[in-house]
């Protein structure tokens, strides 16, 4: 049986995260209607004229008075005039609805938009979604990387220029190309914020980890918890550095503490931050069958299949660990389906291909 009181307690998770993310767009749509920029941080939003915008973070400036946001503390823009797809399409982006986000962008006309950051902002979430798109299976990782390449080329003091950073080297590690990969996440670690210090320790960890240097990968997420320690905004990234170092302590044989480890991790996760809680369920799984859990395993793999498909990497993986364990637990009509699905939804993802 499924643990009923952990899928309820996720659920509740998902719809207060839904629930925030609603008002803060109502709030984002009646400041855009205002003819200012506005700009989502941790801690609300700021309104005002963009008056300057780098890779390491935007100006605004309102009644004389500037302020500038570090990137690392930005979560979303909406600029002012731009056009009426553009918002539905970086929410879409967002959510994980890259097809849709694709539909919107499509619609928009080039020609009529004015603002250079505005243009930045199309591109980066046509390179996103096809990048994201590809990374899942549907589509091909040689021209997502072209894609996010030509970003990159093009948009140096766009405010996109990490995260486009980090996409690129998802992109490269999803082909493989481990030194490649790192090289990309090692630019991160060059900004002088200790969240991107963390950040690229983070990233170089599991590209060691998936190359199978699981001690190398244990002493990056060291790394990545020392340089977020006493920093406010690194602080975000010490859940992420702590399952990954769970991960590949697990691979070296820790497996009781690490899946202590994670279970923790799943309680003290942030509701919005279904990514991680996406990882943190797989993780747990992986953490049984090592342990010989099967039927335990099934359960952590389930909570990614019910409430977390949007996260389409970690979703795949864990319809692929089902379409087994279904299987091995003499359930062979659900193991069709989980691997019918793996094959409809993902057929180019490694995890359909194995």
């Amino acid at each position: 049986m499924i643990d009923q009181t952990n899928l309820l307690r996720s659920a509740r998770r998902c719809f207060a995260a839904g629930l925030a993310l609603l008002v803060v767009a109502a709030s984002v749509n009646d400041a855009a209607a205002q003819g200012l920029d506005r700009v989502r941080n941790r801690n609300g939003i700021v309104s005002g004229k963009i008056t300057k915008m780098t890779a390491l973070g935007i100006t605004l400036t309102k009644s004389g008075v500037k302020t500038k946001l570090p990137v690392e503390e930005i979560v979303s823009v909406t600029f002012a005039g731009e056009p009426e797809d553009l918002t539905p399409a970086r929410r879409a982006a967002d959510a994980g609805r890259f097809e849709k986000a694709l539909e919107k962008l499509n619609k928009i006309d080039r020609g009529e938009v004015e603002r250079a950051e505005i243009t930045q902002e199309i591109d980066f979430l046509f390179a996103l979604c096809k990048a994201q798109l590809a990374l899942s299976g549907q589509g091909t990782l040689d021209r997502a990387k072209k894609d996010v390449a030509r970003f990159l080329s093009t948009n140096s003091k766009s405010f996109r220029v990490p995260a486009a950073i980090e996409l690129l080297g998802d992109v490269l590690l999803a082909s493989q190309d481990y030194a490649g990969a790192r090289a990309q996440y090692a630019k991160l670690g060059k900004a002088p914020a200790p969240y991107f210090k963390a950040r690229s320790a983070i990233l170089t960890g599991r590209s060691l980890h998936a190359e199978g240097k699981a001690k190398e990968a244990v002493a990056a997420f060291e790394q990545a918890l020392q340089a977020a320690e006493g920093n406010t905004v690194a602080e975000s990234q010490k859940l992420e550095a702590t399952l990954h170092r769970a991960i590949s302590q697990a691979a070296l044989g820790e497996v009781e503490q690490s899946t202590d480890t994670v279970k923790k991790l799943i309680q003290q996760a942030d509701a919005e931050d279904t990514k991680l809680l996406a990882q943190a369920y797989n993780a747990l799984g992986d953490c049984y069958l090592q342990a010989d859990k099967k039927k335990a395993a099934r359960q952590a793999f389930l909570h990614v299949d019910l409430l977390f498909s949007a996260t389409a990497t970690e979703h795949a993986k864990a319809l692929y660990e089902l379409s087994r364990l279904w299987e091995e637990l003499g359930q062979p009509a659900r193991s069709r389906d989980a691997q019918a699905r793996l094959k409809d939804k993902y057929p180019g993802s490694r995890w359909a291909n194995r």
